[in-house]
């Protein structure tokens, strides 16, 4: 791994990060574009390639929509491949950064986890699926040991995983630190956060409120995290369930329905902290998670958080003593049974939010996106 120097680098470079799709509020996208500004804010030129791109386009960064064509998602891949190899044709750039498995790209940032490692345990008949051998084959020709891409990671079990799959050698993986947002607010602003969001809501000030923030609703756990409600429907007087983010919704409002608890559906939300400091903690029994940045925002809000092992973040919060963390293999009892004594114990929540607010300030939960801007200069510097 190289190590980080603090200056500014000695030449300037000509930069392209690469993405399928740009749209709010997607972590791998929050990445992409948060490490193009820092790139962009240590005076590099920056160019993004992606497909579509929905909110706001940044002025200090030149971006390039190239299109979506094809009836499934594999052709479109293929038209976006061959789309942008042509566009990078006509830039003359001094590296490519991608943040999905594209080819023709020096560095990789591996915001999603290791395709093969999260289907390990899929059955034999599904590997035979169009989808699966696709992005395998894909995974595999991108990995291909001593040249493969430069990759940046945000946990060292994924550097064990491509390493384990695709015999990597682990001098090419350069870990960064968690990047989520620094929180400056007093208890007396969360408290005010607190009554004016369950006022909006219509929420009582008394009721047990768990949330769930991520958008991609299945892979994050979303119909564990409501099965777990309706199994402790009666465990609190009043208790509600709040999801923030977005995602086919039709089959978890179903579940919903059907919870005996009031659930709400909140889409995504540029002021996702409010609700970080109104809920009492954070669902999020996800089935994989590369990192699972909300993990940490929700430590840096004293919210305690309840997880699975299979979240890169989770050892986080172990090492904080801020919640609940349930080892694979995974089973919905210990997640009901996990959930119950988050709801009725108030005390220990406390605890937890206290642990959970003093890790967030002893510990670097926040210079990712710095230190990605600052390893791909180096990462360019070495190969010119």
């Amino acid at each position: 791994m190289l190590k980080q120097n603090e200056t500014y680098p000695t030449l300037n470079v000509r930069i392209g990060f690469v993405l399928y799709d740009y749209y709010p509020f997607g972590g791998l996208q929050e990445d992409c574009l948060a490490t193009a500004l820092a790139m962009q804010a240590r005076e590099h030129e920056v160019h993004i390639f992606t497909r579509t791109w929905k909110g706001k386009r940044p002025k200090v960064v030149k971006t390039h929509i190239l299109g979506k064509k094809g009836w499934s998602n594999l052709s479109r891949n293929q038209y976006f491949f061959e789309s942008l190899s042509n566009e990078l044709l006509d830039h003359q750039l001094d590296g490519v950064v991608a943040f999905n498995r594209i080819p023709e790209s020096s560095i990789y940032f591996a915001a999603d986890p290791c395709f093969v490692e999260r289907q390990k345990d899929l059955s034999w008949w599904r590997k035979l699926s169009l989808r699966y051998r696709y992005y395998a084959k894909l995974e595999a020709s991108i990995f291909k040991g001593i040249d493969s891409p430069e990759t940046l990671v945000l946990t060292q079990r994924e550097i064990a995983a491509f390493h384990k799959h695709y015999d990597v050698p682990k001098e090419r993986f350069h870990l960064l630190p968690p990047g989520v947002e620094r929180i400056n607010t007093t208890k007396n602003v969360r408290l005010e956060n607190r009554a004016k969001l369950r006022k909006e809501i219509g929420t009582h000030s008394e009721a047990t409120v768990a949330l769930f923030v991520g958008s991609g609703f299945r892979i994050k756990g979303l119909d564990r995290a409501l099965s777990a409600i309706k199994a402790n429907r009666k465990s609190a007087k009043l208790l509600e369930f709040w999801i923030v983010g977005n995602g086919k919704e039709a089959r978890f409002k179903r579940m919903a329905n059907e919870s005996g608890v009031t659930v709400h559906f909140l889409g995504g939300q540029s002021d996702v902290a409010r609700f970080y400091d109104a809920a009492d903690f954070l669902l999020h029994p996800a089935y994989s998670e590369s990192a699972g940045k909300v993990l940490l925002e929700a430590l840096t809000h004293g919210l305690p958080v309840l997880t699975t092992d299979t979240c890169g973040y989770a050892p986080h919060i172990i090492k904080a003593d801020g919640g609940i963390v349930i080892k694979s293999p995974f089973t919905q009892t210990s997640l009901n049974d996990s959930l119950v004594f988050m709801i009725q114990d108030s005390n220990t929540r406390e605890s937890w939010s206290q642990n959970a607010l003093q890790y967030a300030a002893s510990n670097d939960l926040y210079s990712c996106h710095k230190a990605a801007a600052m390893t791909i200069e180096q990462i360019i510097e070495k190969s010119n």
